[in-house]
Parts: C-alpha cells; structure tokens; sequence
C-alpha cells in the first residue's frame, strides 16, 4: 500500500471512529438497545450485542462521510491523471530524435 493511500485510508477511518464514538454515546444516552423495536417488533439482542452493532453501523455511516470528503477533495491533476503520450513525453522519445524539428528533405533544384 502506498504512503499516500495509507494516508488517505487514516483520514477516513480515524475521523469517523471519532464520529462514531461521540454518536454512539448521545444516541445509547437517549435510548437502551433493549428497548428498539424494528418493523413493529422489538429487537431480541443482548445489551452489549445492541451497543456493538450500533457503534458499528455509526463507524460506517462516519466512514462514508468521510471517505465522499477525501474523492471531493482531489486537485484536478489526480482527478485527471493519464498517461503521457510519446509525443508529450520527453524521456519516452528515442535518443537523438527530437520530434519538435521535423525532418527536412533536399529540394530539388532544377
């Protein structure tokens, strides 16, 4: 993995799991997970089991706000990375030719 995709990866992650641990505490402040109904009916999971997967899914709704931050916020040049050409690419040229002067013929005189 790259420094800079390693970098990007860190930007991601650590701000949502902050996110997701601030949520996490307002949201099971307010309501205990023994008591959420889902569809009419109330979910059956253990306390910690409903703590864990909230966290979870708070983690991820951070990380994808977090990861749509980091693709918006890409210069133009990454946005628009291609290959270079040979024409526009100095050191994929032959030595010795210089594609900027083209070949000249003798002319003829008559």
């Amino acid at each position: 993995m790259s420094d800079s995709r390693a970098q990007r990866l860190g930007w991601v992650l650590w701000p949502s799991f902050l996110v997701a641990c601030v949520a996490e505490l307002l949201l099971f402040s307010l309501f205990d997970p023994s008591d959420l109904y889902l569809f009419g009916r109330p979910v059956e999971v253990d306390r910690m089991l409903g703590y864990t997967l909230g966290f979870f899914a708070l983690w991820a709704i951070g990380a994808v706000s977090s990861a749509l931050t980091v693709f918006l916020e890409r210069s133009p040049f990454e946005v628009n990375r291609r290959m270079p050409t040979v024409a526009e690419s100095p050191d994929a040229r032959p030595k010795g030719e210089d594609l900027a002067e083209p070949a000249t013929l003798p002319l003829e005189r008559s």
